[in-house]
């Protein structure tokens, strides 16, 4: 039987990414549709970093303090984990950037599609790496994505449909 900390979980899971893919949606229809990369990319990063600074001061008070604090026998120092730190922060800035310019060519279908492939490299390091035996429920979801590659694949692109409405503006 399973726990309720594993169905909590689980439905956590489920919530973020039904998330993820209504940001990527209407990411798609805000770059396309109204401001452009610029104004998306701004408006990401600020309500990112409003939300993020949010969440910090609320839950992860004692885990800033250990970051920044001294932390005498830490396996690294305070500059090692600022640059650390600084350097997340623009591969995440070049991924969402990354994201937006892709969604100026194609709809967020694929992106998310694509971006599904992160769990087929994960579970790979996993049974490689780790040891781990995968469960038939992965094998089944994995089929699942290559089925929705698939049939996305099948059907022309919705960008192609000659209309000068939906072109991009930057």
């Amino acid at each position: 039987a399973a726990s309720f900390e594993h169905i909590r979980g689980d439905l956590y899971a489920v919530l973020g990414a039904v998330l993820l893919g209504l940001d990527d949606v209407l990411s798609e229809i805000l770059v396309t549709d109204f401001g452009g990369v610029r104004e998306m990319l701004f408006m990401k990063g600020l309500f990112g970093a409003l939300i993020s600074i949010l969440q910090i001061c609320l839950f992860e008070k004692d885990n800033v303090r250990d970051l920044f604090g001294a932390n005498y026998g830490a396996p690294c120092d305070i500059s090692r984990r600022m640059v650390l730190f600084f350097t997340h922060i623009a591969f995440r800035a070049l991924d969402v950037w990354g994201e937006m310019q892709f969604l100026l060519v194609s709809e967020a279908a694929l992106l998310n599609l694509m971006l599904l492939t992160s769990d087929l490299y994960a579970a790979l390091f996993d049974v490689a790496r780790v040891g781990l035996h995968l469960t038939g429920y992965f094998y089944a979801a994995f089929g699942m994505i290559c089925f929705g590659i698939v049939l996305y694949e099948a059907g022309p692109s919705p960008t192609e449909s000659g209309d000068s409405e939906n072109t991009p503006k930057d």
